[in-house]
C-alpha cells in the first residue's frame, strides 16, 4: 500500500508560534504524534465516507441499468417497446390491386380481418369547406402620392451621419482626449438579456392623423419631439465616457448623463442642455463638429453646454432637413418592380430628361412630346408668367410616365406593367397584355423614396401582406373596427374572437394570428395569383360551416358580389365501399380520408374503383347515393353518375417486422444480461482488504493512472454481503421459472430461441438465439407475441415478469410500490438506498446521503477537536520557548559578566 505522507498537518504553524528557535525542538513533528489520535480518527471517518459515496455509485448504476431497461422495452412510449402486442403483429401492410388504384391507399395497424376485407371503391374523398373571399383587386393599381412634380418633396436628413465631438483644447487650439458620438440610424438596447437594435428616422415618418384616421407625415414639431426622444435613448444606451482617465477605470461621465436632448414644446424650441452631471472637468464641444450645424447652430472653437441654448423647431427643421426641388429628388432615384416573380430596377428620371422636364418655356408652351415632336397649337399648359397651370402640371407627370413606360417596356415587354396618372398622381398597374392572374409590386429598399411616393414596401396592385389594412387594394379605415374598449381590432371567425391585433396589424399579422387561433376553426392564406383571401375548414367532411361573425371579417373575407365575388365550396365526406368477402359490401361514410378499418388504419388520396360521366339533368335521381349535383362557379350545375369498375379493388397483404422486432430483441437481451452480470459480480466478488480508500496525502504521491487503478480495485466486491443485492439476485435467478409458471412451455421458448444458461455461475442469464427467433417470428409471430406480451395460454409475459420483478427494486413510479395506498409507494430498495439521478427528489433522499451527513458531522467535530488540541500544544511550546529564549539570553549575560 502507498506509504503515509510525512507532510505535517499543522500547516505553516510558525505563523502561530515560535516552533523551536531556542529549544531546537521539532515542535511540528511532536505536536503531530501527540494529535496522531484525532487526526487518525478523521482519516478513518474520511475513509469510511469514501466507501459509502462508492456504496452508493455501485448502487445508483444498478438501479439506473434498471430503470433504462424498464424505459425502454416495458414503456409504450419507446420505440423499443417490447410489451406491446402490436410490436410482434403482422404490421407491415400492403396494398395489393392494379397500381391505378393501390397509389391511391396506404394502411397501417394490424386486423384479424386482413385477408378479407378489401376497398371496393372511392368515390369521393372527404374535402374541406372552402370560402373564397372577393377578389381584392385595385383597377388602378399602385397609387402613389406624388402628384406634380414642381416644388419641394419630402425631406432627406441632414443630421443623419454627423458627428458631435467633445474634448480638452489647449492655449495653441489643439484638442486631446477627444470622444465622438456618431447620429447613427440605429443603436443597441439590452431587452430581457439579449441585445435588440433600435431604429432612428432622421426625417418625418408617416404617422396615422388621430382626427381624421389617415396616413400623413409628421409636422416640424411632431418630428422634433419624436427625434429627441429618440436621441436620448441612443445616448443613455451608448458606452461612450467623457474624461475617462486610463489609470482610473470607472472615472469619467457617461454621454448619456454628460448631456441630452430638450424639446420645449410650448416655446417651439429644441437644444442640447446639460445631462445632470454635465461634463467633466474642463472638456467642452468642439464647434467644429459637423452635427451643431445640422441641429441649427452656429459655433466655432471651444463651446460649453451652456453656450448653446435653444433653437426654435423651424430653424432646427431648416438646419436638420434638405428639402429639394421635386424634379432634382427623383432624378437618378430607382424602384425596384415585381412583376409576375421577375424582379427589375427601374429608373425613374435620368439627368437628361429632368433637364427636358425642367424647360418649361421651351416643352410646355405648345404641344410637344419627350420624342421632340411638336404642335403649333397652343395648349395652355403655362400662364402668362410662364409658370405650370393645373394641365401643364398633370402634363409633366404625364410625360414622367411616359418616360418610365419605355423603360418598363424594355424591362417586362410592352404593356406588361403600365405607368400612367389618375387623379391622386402618378400609378402603376399591370397593363393590356396581363392576365386578371398577373401581378404587380414595388420591392424598392429605398425606404425613403417610398415614403416620398406614399407606398409601403410590397405595394402591389392586389393585397401587399406585409401592408396594412388601409392599403389601396383594400382601402379599410381599421379604426372604425377597433372593440369600444381597447384598440384591439373586432374580427371574429366561427363565434372565436383574434386577439392580439390593432390598426397598424399587417395582413400577414391577421393572417397568423388566425392561424393560430385553434378555436377559430380555419387556416387563412391569400393568394396572390387570384387577390383572393381564403379560409379552409381546419377539418374535413360535411357540415363544417364558416362563419363570419364580425363586420371587419366580412370586409376581409366576404364573397362579395358582381364580378369580383368569391364563394363558399361546402365540404363533403369521404365515400367508401368496403368488401368483407362473400358479397357482403358495406357503403362507409367518413368526414375524413383516415379511418379505421376494421384494425387497420388506411389513408385514401384519391378517387379509384370507377369513374363520375356527366349526364342530363332529366336522368338526374336525388335519391340515387350514385348521382351527384356539382355547382359551379358561375352558379351553373353539372350532373354526374358513378360507374363503378371492380377490377380496382384493393386488398390487403399483411407481415411481421422481422428484422425490426430481432433488433429490439436481441438489443433487449443485450441488456437484460448485462445487468445480470453486474449483480453476479456484485454478489460474487470479494473485497480484497488490502486496498481501500487513498488518503489526500497518498493521492499527492501517485500519478492518475495509479489512482484510477488503485479505486478500481479497492471499488471491488463493495456491496458483497449487501442483503438487498442478494434479494436482487434471487430475484432475477427466478425470472425463467415464474415465465414457466406463467403458462409459457419449455419447449416453445426453445422454438422461439430462448434459454436459461445451464452455467450456474452465470446466475439467471438468459441464452438468446437470434436465427430459432427469426424463424418463429417468420412463420409464428403470435406465439412470439404471446410469450412476450402475455396472451393464449401464457398469463404474463416476459417482459411484464421482468419489469414486476425489478419494480421492488428501482422505478420510476412509487406508486407501483404502494401496495395500493395511495401517497405511500417506494422508488425501490436500492434507490431508498442510494437515490437515483433518474429522480432528483430521492438524490437527497436517501439512507446512503444520510449516512454521509451525519459522518461529515463528526469530521467536522473531530477538526474542530483537533484544532483545540493544537492551539494548546503550540500555546505550551511558545510559553516554553519564550523561557528558554530568557534564559539564555540571561545566561549570555552572566558569561560576559565573568568575562
Amino acid at each position: 500500500m502507498a506509504s503515509v505522507s510525512s507532510t505535517s498537518s499543522l500547516g505553516n504553524t510558525s505563523l502561530r508560534g515560535f516552533g523551536g528557535m531556542a529549544s531546537g525542538i521539532d515542535r511540528d513533528a511532536i505536536i503531530e504524534k501527540m494529535t496522531l489520535g484525532t487526526t487518525t480518527k478523521i482519516s478513518n471517518r474520511k475513509k469510511e465516507v469514501t466507501k459509502l459515496q462508492w456504496k452508493q455509485e455501485a448502487y445508483r448504476n444498478l438501479s439506473d441499468k434498471i430503470i433504462d431497461i424498464s424505459d425502454k422495452y416495458a414503456s409504450y412510449t419507446s420505440t423499443s417497446n417490447l410489451k406491446d402486442p402490436f410490436t410482434f403483429a403482422k404490421n407491415i401492410i400492403t396494398a395489393m390491386g392494379r397500381e391505378e388504384a393501390t397509389r391511391f391507399v396506404k394502411a397501417t395497424g394490424s386486423s384479424r380481418l386482413i385477408d378479407n376485407i378489401s376497398i371496393k371503391e372511392v368515390s369521393q374523398l372527404a374535402t374541406s369547406t372552402v370560402l373564397q373571399s372577393q377578389k381584392h383587386i385595385n383597377d388602378n393599381g399602385i397609387q402613389t402620392s406624388l402628384n406634380g412634380l414642381t416644388g419641394t418633396i419630402t425631406p432627406t436628413s441632414m443630421l443623419n451621419g454627423t458627428k458631435l465631438i467633445f474634448g480638452v483644447q489647449d492655449g495653441d487650439g489643439r484638442w486631446t482626449n477627444t470622444k465622438t458620438f456618431e447620429f447613427k440610424d440605429t443603436y443597441t438596447v439590452e431587452e430581457d438579456g439579449k441585445e435588440v437594435t433600435k431604429k432612428i428616422s432622421y426625417v418625418p415618418k408617416m404617422i396615422t392623423d388621430s382626427v381624421t384616421g389617415q396616413e400623413r407625415l409628421e409636422t416640424d414639431e411632431e418630428f422634433a419631439e419624436r427625434l429627441t426622444g429618440e436621441l436620448n435613448e441612443a445616448l443613455k444606451n451608448s458606452d461612450i465616457v467623457i474624461g475617462e482617465d486610463k489609470d482610473s477605470p470607472g472615472s469619467g461621465v457617461k454621454i448619456g448623463e454628460a448631456i441630452k436632448f430638450q424639446y420645449d414644446k410650448a416655446n417651439g424650441t429644441i437644444g442640447i442642455v446639460s445631462g445632470g452631471k454635465g461634463l467633466p472637468g474642463n472638456y467642452t464641444i468642439n464647434g467644429a463638429s459637423t452635427a451643431l450645424k445640422a441641429l441649427g447652430y452656429e459655433k466655432s472653437g471651444s463651446v460649453s453646454v451652456a453656450d448653446l441654448g435653444p433653437v426654435s423647431v423651424d430653424k432646427f427643421a431648416d438646419s436638420a432637413l434638405r428639402r429639394p426641388e421635386t424634379i432634382d429628388y427623383l432624378t437618378n432615384k430607382k424602384l425596384t418592380f415585381d412583376y409576375n416573380g421577375t424582379r427589375k430596377e427601374i429608373t425613374l428620371l435620368t439627368k437628361d430628361e429632368a433637364d427636358y422636364l425642367k424647360n418649361i418655356e421651351e416643352n410646355y408652351k405648345f404641344k410637344k412630346n419627350p420624342d421632340g415632336t411638336n404642335s403649333t397649337v397652343e395648349t395652355g399648359y403655362v400662364d402668362a408668367d410662364g409658370k405650370l397651370t393645373e394641365s401643364g402640371k398633370k402634363k409633366q407627370l404625364e410625360d414622367l410616365a411616359t418616360l418610365i413606360q419605355g423603360r418598363l417596356d424594355r424591362a417586362f415587354g410592352e404593356n406588361a406593367v403600365e405607368a400612367g396618372v389618375t387623379d391622386k398622381g402618378l400609378s402603376f398597374k399591370t397593363g393590356s397584355s396581363s392576365g386578371e392572374s398577373s401581378s404587380v409590386s414595388i420591392l424598392s429598399n429605398d425606404t425613403e423614396l417610398l415614403q416620398n411616393l406614399g407606398i409601403a414596401y410590397g405595394e402591389s396592385n392586389k393585397v401587399n401582406t406585409g401592408g396594412k389594412l388601409n392599403q389601396s387594394a383594400l382601402g379599410i379605415d381599421a379604426s372604425q373596427y377597433t372593440l369600444a374598449d381597447s384598440d384591439e381590432l373586432d374580427l371574429v371567425i366561427n363565434g372565436e374572437r383574434i386577439h392580439g391585433l390593432t390598426k397598424d396589424s399587417t395582413i400577414d399579422d391577421i393572417l397568423s394570428k388566425i392561424n393560430s387561433t385553434p378555436g377559430a376553426g380555419v387556416k387563412a392564406t391569400y393568394v396572390d395569383a387570384t387577390g383572393q383571401f381564403m379560409l379552409v375548414a381546419s377539418e374535413t367532411g360535411a357540415g363544417r360551416n364558416i362563419e363570419l361573425d364580425s363586420e371587419l371579417a366580412n370586409e376581409l373575407f366576404g364573397v362579395g358580389t358582381g364580378d369580383k365575388a368569391g364563394q363558399i365550396v361546402q365540404g363533403e365526406n369521404a365515400k367508401i365501399k368496403v368488401s368483407y368477402g362473400n358479397g357482403v359490401d358495406v357503403d362507409l361514410e367518413r368526414s375524413s380520408n383516415i379511418f379505421n378499418l376494421e384494425g387497420l388504419n388506411v389513408t385514401v388520396s384519391g378517387i379509384f374503383g370507377g369513374d363520375w360521366n356527366e349526364i342530363n339533368q332529366a336522368d338526374y335521381d336525388s335519391n340515387n347515393k350514385n348521382h351527384k349535383v356539382i355547382t359551379n362557379a358561375d352558379g351553373s350545375k353539372t350532373y354526374m353518375k358513378w360507374t363503378a369498375d371492380s377490377s380496382e379493388t384493393v386488398t390487403f397483404s399483411a407481415k411481421a417486422d422481422v428484422d425490426g422486432v430481432v433488433e429490439k430483441v436481441k438489443g433487449f437481451f443485450e441488456d437484460f444480461n448485462a445487468l445480470v452480470a453486474d449483480i453476479n459480480g456484485q454478489v460474487r466478488t470479494r473485497p480484497d482488504s488490502s486496498f481501500g480508500p487513498l488518503t489526500d496525502e497518498q493521492k499527492d504521491e501517485m500519478d492518475e493512472t495509479s489512482i484510477e487503478n488503485w479505486e478500481n480495485k479497492a471499488k471491488q466486491g463493495i456491496l458483497y454481503g449487501d442483503s438487498i443485492i442478494r434479494d436482487l439476485s434471487g430475484d432475477v435467478e427466478g425470472i425463467f421459472t415464474k415465465l414457466l409458471s406463467n403458462g409459457a412451455s419449455y419447449e416453445d421458448l426453445k422454438k422461439i430461441g430462448i434459454s436459461y444458461s445451464e452455467d450456474w455461475s452465470d446466475g439467471g442469464t438468459l441464452v438468446f438465439d437470434e436465427a430459432a427467433f427469426r424463424s418463429a417470428m417468420e412463420t409464428d409471430p403470435e406465439k412470439v407475441s404471446n410469450i412476450f406480451t402475455g396472451g393464449g395460454e401464457v398469463k404474463k409475459g416476459l417482459i411484464s415478469i421482468v419489469d414486476d420483478t425489478f419494480t421492488p427494486y428501482a422505478t420510476r413510479y412509487a406508486s407501483r410500490n404502494s401496495n395500493g395506498n395511495p401517497g405511500s409507494g417506494s422508488y425501490g430498495r436500492l434507490i431508498e438506498m442510494a437515490g437515483s439521478e433518474k429522480k432528483p427528489t430521492t438524490l437527497f433522499k436517501n439512507e446512503i446521503y444520510k449516512q454521509i451527513e451525519e459522518m461529515n458531522k463528526m469530521i467536522d467535530k473531530l477538526q474542530d477537536q483537533l484544532k483545540v488540541e493544537q492551539d494548546r500544544y503550540i500555546s505550551q511550546f511558545t510559553t516554553m520557548e519564550t523561557l528558554l529564549n530568557q534564559m539564555n539570553t540571561q545566561s549570555s549575560y552572566l558569561s560576559q559578566l565573568n568575562g
